[in-house]
């Protein structure tokens, strides 16, 4: 947790610290997740198709591998 007074929240894909106001949040019917940037909420993205779909394969960067 940060060591200063200001409230924070964490990234649900990197865990990373940052204030409220500066947090990208998608909202949900049922829930909602906080980012610290696009590039987090697009890895976030990319592992929920992995999961709902098995048969594709992700590159390390977190874009699908071509056949």
């Amino acid at each position: 947790m940060s060591t200063n007074d200001s409230p924070t929240i964490n990234c649900c894909v990197c865990c990373k610290e940052v204030p409220p106001d500066a947090a990208f949040t998608p909202e949900g019917a049922e829930y909602v997740e906080h980012f610290c940037g696009l590039e987090c909420y697009q890895r976030f993205v990319a592992r929920a198709k992995a999961g709902a779909e098995p048969d594709t394969t992700l590159d390390t960067d977190g874009s699908y591998l071509s056949d």
